[in-house]
Order: C-alpha cells, then sequence, then structure tokens
C-alpha cells in the first residue's frame, strides 16, 4: 500500500472501501510505468471479460478513433489505434465500470463531466506538447475520489450536498473536508497512485486544484480542462469560455493567451458539440 493511501485512510478514520478493480486493467496500468508486457497478450486476457471488452470495442468504433472502418476485434482495434490508445480504453472503461450505484451522485452526469474534463485535458495538452493520454487519463478520473468518498460517507457527505449538486472544484472540495476531512483531489490521487498510475498522472490529479500548480506539469492543464468543462456544462460558447479562463493557469500550462482562440476556439465547439478533440 503506497504511503499516500495510508495518510487517507488515517485521515478518513479507517472508513474508505476500495473498489477492486479487474486484474487485466491493473496489468494494463503497470505498463503505464514499465511498458514490456505483450498487447496481443493482454488482448487476449482483456476479451475473457465480456462487458470490458464490448465498451473498449465499442469507443475504439467511434469516428474519432477508426472513421469509416468497422473493427471487429479488440486485436484490429491494436492494428488501427495503436497499443498506447488502446491501453488508455481499457484502463478507462475499466475503472468507469467498477463504480455502479454511488449514493447521492448521478453517475451519467458525473460521466459526461469526466469526459468533457478528458477530452479538454487531451486537447489542451495537444498545445502544449505534454502526453496527451496521461492528460485524457488524469481528466477522466480527476475526480474518482468524490464517488469513493460519497460511498465511504454515505450518512453524511450527500446530506451535506443536497442543494449543492453542481459544485464543482474547490468549492466541493471545502464541502468534502468539512464532511470527510479530506477531499476528492487527495482520495482520487491515493487511489491512482495504489494502483500503479505514472507520477505525472497522480500529481496532477493531487495537484491540480492548487492556488498556483507547478508549472511545466499537467496539474495546470487539468485545472484549465475542468473550467472548460464547467463552461460546456453551462452553455458557453468559445468566446465567452475562454475568456472565463484563468490566466495564470493558462501562463502556468505554457499556453500562449493571445492565440488560444485560434488554436483551441475550434476544438471547444467541437468537445461542445460531443465530437471528439
Amino acid at each position: 500500500m503506497s504511503l499516500q493511501m495510508d495518510k487517507v485512510r488515517a485521515a478518513a478514520g479507517g472508513q474508505l472501501q476500495l473498489p477492486s478493480v479487474p486484474r487485466v486493467v491493473r496489468r494494463l496500468i503497470s505498463q503505464l510505468r514499465e511498458p514490456g508486457a505483450s498487447i496481443l497478450e493482454l488482448v487476449d486476457e482483456l476479451e475473457q471479460e465480456p462487458q470490458l471488452a464490448a465498451r473498449t470495442l465499442r469507443i475504439a468504433n467511434s469516428p474519432y478513433y477508426c472513421g469509416r472502418r468497422s473493427l471487429a476485434s479488440l486485436k484490429d482495434a491494436v492494428a488501427i489505434i495503436g497499443t498506447d490508445t488502446l491501453r488508455t480504453l481499457v484502463i478507462s472503461g475499466g475503472l468507469e465500470a467498477v463504480f455502479v450505484a454511488v449514493p447521492g451522485v448521478n453517475l451519467r452526469q458525473f460521466w459526461l463531466d469526466a469526459t468533457l474534463t478528458a477530452k479538454a485535458a487531451r486537447s489542451l495538452a495537444r498545445l502544449t506538447g505534454a502526453d496527451v493520454e496521461a492528460a485524457f487519463l488524469a481528466g477522466l478520473l480527476h475526480n474518482v475520489g468524490h464517488l469513493i468518498l460519497c460511498q465511504a460517507f454515505a450518512d453524511t457527505l450527500p446530506a451535506a450536498l443536497a442543494g449543492a449538486r453542481s459544485t464543482r472544484g474547490v468549492e466541493l472540495a471545502a464541502i468534502e473536508r468539512e464532511a470527510c476531512g479530506l477531499d476528492h483531489a487527495q482520495v482520487s490521487a491515493a487511489w491512482l497512485d495504489e494502483l500503479g498510475f505514472p507520477a505525472s498522472v497522480v500529481d496532477a490529479v493531487a495537484h491540480h486544484l492548487d492556488t498556483e500548480p507547478a508549472p511545466a506539469t499537467l496539474a495546470p492543464v487539468l485545472a484549465l480542462a475542468t473550467q472548460v468543462a464547467a463552461s460546456i456544462e453551462a452553455g458557453d460558447n468559445a468566446q465567452r469560455a475562454l475568456h472565463k479562463l484563468d490566466t495564470s493557469l493558462v501562463a502556468a500550462a505554457s499556453l500562449v493567451a493571445e492565440n488560444l482562440d485560434e488554436r483551441f476556439g475550434p476544438q471547444y465547439e467541437l468537445i461542445a458539440a460531443g465530437g471528439e478533440a
């Protein structure tokens, strides 16, 4: 168990119950740190997990990944979209599937927000030259700690959030700390660290709520992505959304504010329309 998770468990008074993760997902996560195992061998194992395999293949068949071609098998997906992308899809799908029902949480809306954040993080990371797949995973999973907290503190946290369902970010973290003694960024990062995610993903999730996240990391990229997702859900157009971005985060992410409208504006509109950026 990681030292980080030890501290989180202690802060939670031993109430945290972490969801179990399919073995093939754990093995794929380990590849993010130490590539080596044959992806085709893992595909064979993945095919023994029908629901996860079907979820992955459905995403791989989206227009963004395979265009007009139809992928009949996961091996076809490897050939078309590549091992890194397939690995990311399996991991994200596998972790999403472990949360079946969470007290006080609309999971459909939760994963919609997570997907918007992930797409925005990937698009912004591309502009900065950062690892796009790591950014996508950080965006998708940055808030899973909230699900874990809602399960562990089902008698207090959902009630504390009543009337504040749209609360997010630092405001949500403040409510969580009041009710639980810790927040979703801490729990998310600790769980991802325990699962073996790369330090870049763990650190981004741990520090994206910081007042001044460290430059040249994924943390400011993730923080901006959460703001983008909030703007999309508020119905903002690209111009208004970009105007609302925190300028200090833009600078910390090594983005040039003056050309964001040209470089990211079209991507924003694509994500907002339900496309892939």
